[in-house]
């Protein structure tokens, strides 16, 4: 029987990353983790992220001696990650260190050769993967021939090529959720607690030039009742009020989509749902939102990432602008939180087109956008346009030391200047919420301690990084500041008069 210790990186010292508004349970690893103990072998998961423990401390929280130690991993996570691995490595020589993730799955080789500290790298969808590796322990060549892997064999590399994709996602074991800290730990935008996190499918066929696909181009869904059951089985043993729901794709099947909320109708659950980011705006209708409504679904997000209609067809984003403004403004109607993300800073990216986005994103008038500057991910088309046609200004392909709200410009694209790029991102941020207007419509969506707690992080984390972008951090109030006071006084203000109310 092998023993398997998994990581989950901290991300806490990355400016931009959000890190202090969010923590997110490593579904990823968990179900990894419950691969490998329904084929007999035990596995620890540590989650360096939620748990705040530093690669210093990491050896500490070992429990068992392990015989593989894996390590997730991502664009922004990838260099903590071999801190990680470095200081295992010292306390635990025998083990073999294996790396996954999308940074994994992105750089391949390249990875292997740039950190020796790695054995073995397992690519994509690794759930089979690691079952493999697990049952050849013992063997003195364990990784030949697995399919999904890139391993280390003295001086020499190997690409044993990928697995393919798991047909029936419905057979792959549900999350080892035991394995983790309290659900009721992690920081998400809460209406309830304890909230319960679940991803009902897999892959995106879209062509979006900046996305990397670590699922795959074909979407693969678990039935609704295989989803049903594991939301029954977070209420049962873990008592969960709210559900999370992380996939990509949630409403790219609408009758399937329309299936699982009539399911959790009839079940009577009362759950608040928050999906995340999975639902594909210009594929709304009216009775598919009302049904979403009816099934507890309370917010939702989705990606419109630019408001300039040359540049959505450039990044290959197929979505029709004004049909997506008809549905933030079905969905206002009927009380639910609407939250649009947008990138500032495309490859081709004018500060005519910028300005075009910042304005859109007003007149849709989520009550939520968020703004990122454009991140080109190694294996992406994007990627790859940028190395032929424009400058990078650092090396992505070990990944990045800032979060994507960090204001940080990675290349030069045409005549626009990183410069730009980073004051038009900066002007999204403040055209869009400072507004005496979006000021109060952000605070009507709060409905809960943790929505507000919530909010308070992510306007924290805002003032934070403009703070370390200008190096003053104790010498300056800024506007992010300024916003987080008035947004705190009109809630007191609120819960006050709501108090009195009761009681008069």
């Amino acid at each position: 029987m092998a023993h398997f210790v998994f990581v989950n990186p901290s991300t806490r010292e990355s400016r931009g990353a959000t890190s202090l508004a969010l923590t997110m349970p490593p579904i990823g690893l968990a179900y990894l983790a419950a691969a490998i103990e329904s084929d007999g072998h035990s596995v620890q998961i540590i989650d360096a992220n939620q748990e705040g423990i530093s690669f210093e401390e990491i050896g500490k929280h070992v429990r068992q001696k392990p015989d593989f130690i894996g390590i997730t991993a991502n664009v922004l996570t990838i260099k903590i990650a071999v801190l990680y691995a470095e200081a295992l490595r010292g306390a635990y020589s025998q083990a073999q260190i294996l790396f996954g993730g999308p940074q994994a799955s992105v750089m391949g080789q390249v990875l292997l050769e740039k950190y020796p500290v790695v054995d073995a790298l397992v690519l994509g969808e690794g759930e089979e993967t690691v079952v493999e590796i697990a049952e050849r322990f013992d063997q003195q060549n364990m990784y030949a021939g697995v399919a999904g892997v890139i391993f280390r064999n003295g001086s020499k590399i190997t690409n044993n090529g990928p697995r393919p994709l798991i047909a029936d996602i419905d057979l792959i074991p549900r999350p080892a959720y035991h394995l983790l800290p309290r659900l009721s730990s992690y920081r998400t935008r809460s209406r309830a607690y304890s909230v319960g996190y679940v991803f009902t499918s897999r892959g995106c066929p879209a062509a979006c030039t900046f996305c990397y696909r670590n699922f795959g181009t074909k979407w693969r869904a678990r039935s609704p009742e295989n989803i049903i059951e594991e939301i029954a089985f977070l209420r049962e043993e873990y008592g969960i009020r709210q559900l999370d729901i992380l996939d990509d794709n949630f409403s790219f099947d609408l009758d399937r989509a329309r299936r699982i909320l009539e399911m959790i109708i009839a079940k009577r659950w009362d759950l608040k749902i928050n999906l995340q980011i999975g639902v594909r705006i210009h594929s709304l209708n009216w009775d598919l939102l009302n049904i979403m409504k009816r099934a507890g679904v309370f917010k939702f997000g989705f990606g419109i990432e630019s408001g300039d209609e040359a540049m959505l067809k450039r990044i290959k984003k197929g979505l029709d602008l004004e049909r997506a403004i008809e549905i933030v403004r079905m969905a206002r109607s009927l009380g639910m939180v609407t939250h649009g993300y947008f990138i500032i800073g495309f490859p081709g990216d004018s500060p005519e087109t910028m300005q075009r986005t910042i304005d859109f994103a007003k007149r849709l008038d989520p009550h939520y956008a968020s703004f990122s500057i454009c991140t080109p991910l190694p294996g992406t088309e994007m990627y790859n346009d940028i190395a032929a046609n424009g400058v990078f200004l650092e090396d992505l392909s070990g990944g990045i030391d800032e979060g994507l709200f960090a204001l940080k410009v990675f290349f030069q694209y045409g005549d626009t200047k990183p410069e730009q790029v980073a004051r038009y991102c900066e002007r999204a941020w403040k055209e869009f919420y400072f507004r005496p207007r979006k000021i109060i419509d952000v605070l009507t969506t709060i409905r809960s301690r943790g929505e507000f707690f919530w909010l308070a992080r992510v306007i924290a984390d805002m003032a934070r990084t403009k703070k370390n972008k200008e190096k003053k951090f104790f010498n300056r109030i800024n506007a992010w500041d300024i916003y987080f006071i008035v947004i705190t006084l009109l809630y007191i203000m609120w819960r006050t008069r709501v108090f009195f109310e009761r009681f008069h």
